[in-house]
């Protein structure tokens, strides 16, 4: 048995659903079967889910403060009075503060913009820049992607003479500022149908309302900022994706051009998935290790050869962005091993850690990586030891609500912000420690066991002959992927290792290619080098990944990237033929470092295995629990058998190597022990016991078939009645049939179980109308079965050998 990394989350479907959705959608099982698992009932409802288009938005003045806030901005218009879009330096807040500046621009107005800078001023509205607004003669402040909190800041500017409008995303607080207007779905009492607005997602709205129609030559930036920022793309941020991505693909503006040259993608090729993971962190490059309004000025310029300029300088920034949190990383990972070792820290529920010199601009990434190493919340903090206030960011696991956590310690922190999965914040120095623990027992309260362990959400399970190119290809319809509507993931049950290699820099990185039923696919895996071994020829697996197109010098195939793995059943290796046993050892113990065990069914083979893996802490023994010092004449030996011959000590293996097989109803005992399911196992390797040859030579007895069965029962049927003596009729039935008097004896005593004979005492007779049974239903049969089939186990073939192994893990 293989176990997975993560708890696979496979919902059940109704198949008559599926049906009826790939009939009426006409769709392949593959694409109803997503579908249907993540919720589309309705034919209706999902035509218009897979034929997004315009008139799927919604009405932006249905939005609470949209009204107050197109009568501010046309009057500041107007008048000409001075405005001010204050931005943030992610990558929302950079497309949100460039859509802002196109929207004023067509408009006519007197702007500029201020983003904030990260380490110097932190996130959201602050004094110092309102009194920069009102020294420049600023009459008019936009937020954008924040100010939803910035209570006394509006306050402030209020009294310097500006006005604020917010436009937002983020979870309001209980007491809202006072702006002219407040502008964010996700207030309680705003009717607008969809929350999941990104910054840039609320801006267009209100471009849609200040222009009378939604600009579509919008949603480019729009939906960068949507995917950049995670929210779920579904309902309305859909519709903003979808048709962002086809403008960037068809229309890209200069700054799009630019930056998808810089990481090597044509705009034509665009997806979800590569805004994500290459436009959006450079986007955000820029914000964290410098200032963001490089990026902003890329969105904005028209001039081919200064975007490319200004892209290659955030590609340059992103490069030692990487460099800076792999280095990062290392350090608060060795700062939470030192924890751990110190205080007890691996009970904590949740990492925080703070230190100074780190750059709190890559504190979030930073903690996606602990999150990801040890699947608990994290909070990396870097602290300023001049003003004793640290400034971080914190990312949390599915069950686990971060701002609602923090909202618990709200009073311990200088100010915070976030939503569900990922919150920044400010804090003293001296506050950290409470935070640490107010946030470990909150998690202890709030999650379960089972929330411990990191999940993977499948779709459905498919076969391989459901995997066909029309079929993958026909799951684009269902793009753009991300949050909320993620690439679909498939199971891939049951499916045979037909062969493993490893591939890439330092063969990090595996293709494995598995067969079902006369089919064959390749599937892939990145940084899995190391798992060849275990994902070995011949070995039956479940598989858990995403499906893609391999397109290679015009040929298409079918591919899966695979990122779990497990398996029901015991591998079983038979290596009895080896020449070289211990070099052959050698390689699988240097592979297999962990996890092993080995078995021996000699003195000589148990002291060779122990003299050269002893030192490694490697599971060792005899097939035998009995006192060793009779088979052992010197004590060092003696001392390392009695540390390694129990069975019980045997513990749990992952891989179990036996270096010849039991000989003896005893050992075929012990044996059956070690491969309790209970003990785990992933694959059992057979080796011949040194000296042997290939296959051992011993002859036992062949356990009687069926017919023979039936040629002693009638021997009985003949006789009619008897006395149960070993000289009588039990020797003369032996002696006709070649059978040894103990096979005989056997066979009668499960006539006697089945009801076919009669006992009286010592006297046996025939019953006239006996039941109809089975051999199989006699309890004797089956374990004389069993203890024959063990005595002949170095005889068995590989499968009759596999079959045995395998029956034995299974219990």
């Amino acid at each position: 048995m293989i176990k997975s990394k993560y708890r696979w989350d496979l919902p059940e479907l109704d198949e008559s659903l599926v049906s009826k959705l790939e009939r009426e959608l006409q769709v392949s099982r593959l694409t109803a079967g997503v579908l249907a698992g993540r919720g589309w009932t309705s034919s209706e409802q999902t035509k218009a889910f897979l034929q997004t288009d315009a008139e799927q938005l919604h009405d932006p003045f249905v939005m609470k403060g949209m009204s107050d806030a197109v009568r501010r901005i046309s009057d500041a218009v107007k008048h000409g009075e001075r405005i001010r879009v204050y931005g943030d330096y992610d990558a929302d807040g950079v497309t949100s503060t460039a859509l802002m500046s196109r929207l004023l621009i067509e408009l006519g107005a007197s702007f500029d913009t201020y983003i904030p800078h990260r380490s110097r001023e932190g996130y959201g509205l602050n004094v110092g820049a309102i009194d920069l607004a009102a020294e420049a003669g600023v009459r008019l402040l936009i937020t954008v992607d924040n100010g939803i909190s910035a209570v006394e800041q509006i306050a402030y500017a209020a009294s310097r003479g500006i006005d604020v409008v917010v436009t937002d995303h983020h979870e309001p607080p209980d007491k809202l500022p006072e702006a002219v207007a407040l502008v964010n779905p996700k207030q309680k009492d705003c009717p607008y149908p969809f929350k999941g607005l990104c910054g840039a997602g609320v801006v267009f709205k209100l471009a849609h309302a200040m222009l009378g129609r939604p600009i579509i030559e919008y949603t480019d930036l729009a939906a960068i900022g949507t995917i950049a920022d995670l929210m779920p793309l579904t309902g309305e941020n859909r519709v903003i994706a979808r048709l962002g991505l086809e403008q960037m693909r068809r229309q890209p503006i200069v700054g799009i051009r630019a930056l998808a040259k810089v990481c090597g993608i044509k705009p034509e090729d665009l997806t979800s998935g590569r805004i994500g993971f290459s436009l959006a962190p450079r986007l955000n490059a820029g914000g964290r290790l410098d200032h963001a309004d490089s990026a902003v000025k890329l969105l904005q310029e028209t001039e081919e050869e200064e975007a490319e300029r200004m892209a290659l300088g955030l590609d340059k920034l992103n490069s030692e962005r990487q460099a800076l949190v792999e280095q990062t990383v290392i350090e608060a990972d060795e700062m939470w091993q030192t924890q751990c070792a110190a205080e007890g820290g691996a009970d904590r529920k949740v990492i925080v850690l703070a230190k100074a010199g780190w750059n709190a601009g890559i504190a979030g990434l930073v903690a996606s990586k602990l999150v990801e190493r040890y699947y608990r919340p994290a909070v990396i903090l870097a602290s300023d030891e001049e003003t004793g206030l640290c400034k971080g960011s914190a990312r949390s696991i599915d069950g686990f609500d971060l701002y609602e956590a923090l909202t618990d310690c709200a009073d311990l922190m200088e100010h915070y912000g976030g939503h569900q999965a990922a919150a920044g914040m400010t804090i003293s120095r001296e506050n950290i420690d409470l935070l640490a623990n107010r946030l470990h027992e909150l998690a202890e309260l709030r999650l379960t066991a089972e929330d411990w362990q990191p999940k993977r959400r499948a779709d459905l399970s498919v076969k391989l002959s459901d995997l066909t190119l029309g079929a993958v290809d026909q799951l684009a319809s269902l793009e753009p992927f991300g949050s909320g509507n993620p690439t679909p993931r498939v199971v891939l049950q049951e499916v045979r290792i037909r062969e493993s290699r490893t591939m890439g820099k330092e063969d990090k990185h595996l293709r494995v290619t598995v067969e079902q039923s006369g089919q064959a696919m390749e599937v892939v895996a990145f940084g899995m080098g190391e798992k060849k071994e275990i994902l070995s020829a011949g070995v039956v697996i479940d598989l858990l990944g995403e499906l893609s197109i391999n397109e290679w010098n015009g040929n298409r195939k079918v591919q899966m990237m695979f990122q779990d793995f497990r398996s029901r059943h015991l591998h079983v290796k038979d290596r009895r033929k080896e020449v070289d046993v211990w070099i052959e050892l050698d390689r699988i113990v240097a592979n297999l470092p962990s996890g092993l065990a080995i078995a021996c069914s000699s003195l000589a083979s148990f002291k060779e295995a122990h003299a050269r893996f002893g030192h490694m802490g490697i599971a060792m023994s005899l097939y035998t629990d009995t006192n060793i010092d009779r088979f052992v004449a010197d004590s060092e030996t003696a001392a390392a058998l009695e540390a390694t011959d129990s069975v019980d000590q045997f513990g749990h293996w992952r891989h179990l190597i036996l270096i010849g097989l039991p000989s003896s109803d005893q050992e075929v005992r012990i044996l059956k022990r070690w491969l309790a399911p209970e003990r785990g196992g992933e694959s059992v390797t057979v080796f011949a016991e040194l000296g042997s040859g290939s296959m051992a030579t011993a002859s036992f007895p062949a356990f009687p078939e069926r017919k023979h069965f039936a040629e002693i029962f009638a021997m009985c049927r003949k006789r009619g009645a008897w006395l149960d003596s070993p000289d009588g009729f039990l020797q003369e039935s032996a002696m006709a049939t070649g059978w040894p008097l103990s096979s005989v004896r056997m066979m009668h005593e499960v006539f006697v179980e089945l009801g076919f004979i009669a006992v009286a005492g010592a006297s046996r007779k025939i019953v006239t109308e006996p039941p109809r049974r089975e051999l199989e239903q006699s309890s004797r049969y089956r374990k004389a079965r069993e203890y024959a089939e063990g005595l002949r186990i170095s005889e068995m073939t590989t499968d009759e050998l596999t079959r045995w192994l395998v029956a034995c893990h299974a219990g």
